[in-house]
């Protein structure tokens, strides 16, 4: 397996980070490397994301940057130039397989359907994310694991702490988790330490450890 799948089922939480504000992105970066958190989520909807993740890699060379959102072939290109660890979509996308392929860069494919799992699967995406999560729900995704035993599911969209438990224990190896875990104003002291708070105590309750 992957350095990055490993970490990804130990870790069992991601922290997604979605911002409109690119040092907001690195500012909750670094917190969620303080607190815990190796491997971190950042989509392609936040400003200079490139460049971001560039920084990021260089001054964390040990931690695992995943870039997720990610639409067309140019983002999936820069994405591993720029050093990510790992490629996260939302959809069925044979191009970021091909390029996670080719350029030897772990990936995980969107599906929301019996269909689209197959065909993620098929397209070499070992762990597949399961989105909108709060939309489909964790009944489907335990069904689905009766007869696509080999899927590996990573639901994320609308995860709460008070439901990442239960994903886990419907059969997802990891979640992610945005606005309910990473939610910060730049420049609010008292916003920086609530976002500490929450990324610590996460951490502590799921992060390396098994319920």
């Amino acid at each position: 397996m992957d350095e990055e799948f490993q970490v990804l089922e130990q870790q069992r939480v991601v922290p997604v980070i979605r911002t409109t504000s690119e040092l907001a992105a690195q500012q909750i970066a670094e917190a969620a490397w303080d607190a815990g958190f190796r491997i971190i989520e950042l989509t392609t909807t936040i400003p200079n994301v490139f460049r971001l993740v560039e920084t990021l890699a260089r001054r964390h060379p040990n931690a695992i940057l995943g870039v997720g959102t990610l639409q067309q072939e140019d983002q999936v290109r820069k994405a591993v130039d720029v050093g990510a660890r790992l490629l996260i979509t939302y959809k069925v996308s044979e191009v970021v397989a091909d390029i996670g392929q080719r350029s030897q860069v772990p990936y995980i494919l969107g599906a929301a359907t019996p269909t689209e799992v197959d065909r993620c699967l098929e397209l070499g995406s070992s762990i597949v994310k399961w989105f909108p999560a709060t939309v489909l729900g964790r009944e489907a995704l335990q069904h689905l694991r009766g007869p696509m035993p080999t899927a590996r599911f990573f639901p994320t969209g609308g995860i709460t702490r008070e439901t990442v438990l239960q994903w886990l224990n419907a059969g997802a190896v990891a979640v992610g988790m945005g606005g309910s875990l990473v939610h910060y104003q730049p420049g609010e002291e008292d916003s920086m330490a609530a976002l500490r708070g929450r990324l610590r105590s996460i951490a502590d309750e799921f992060v390396g450890h098994q319920n």
